[in-house]
């Protein structure tokens, strides 16, 4: 009992820890290069931007939802890959998908003890 719990907890902080570096990155990213004006960009420009959008209110939200995070990063993430015609894995998206499949599978778990 006490070993799948400590799994758990393992799980649960990973996710936390690659989401959080995934926010911060993005975010000094922005800060740095700044934003572009939407209304000069392209739809699919707009469209992408808004499916990041969505995965990182995800990565925020799984803090203390679980299962809505992950949902919004897996839904984030799908509407990215649409928009762009499929996502190369590289080291954003590997971790984004990754975490947010993570938050899933601790809200299943601790749906499954309640």
């Amino acid at each position: 009992m006490q070993t799948s719990r400590l799994l758990f907890l393992l799980l649960r902080w990973a996710a936390r820890v690659i989401g959080g570096l995934i926010v911060l990155l993005i975010v000094a990213l922005a800060i740095g290069e700044g934003m572009p004006n939407p209304i000069h960009q392209p739809a699919l420009v707009n469209v992408s931007f808004l499916a990041l959008l969505i995965m990182l209110a995800g990565q925020v939200v799984a803090w203390w939802r679980e299962g809505l995070g992950g949902l919004l990063v897996l839904l984030g993430f799908a509407g990215f890959a649409i928009a762009n015609h499929g996502i190369r894995m590289n080291a954003v998206f590997a971790p984004m998908l990754l975490s947010g499949m993570i938050y899933l599978i601790c809200w299943w778990f601790a749906r499954e003890k309640s």
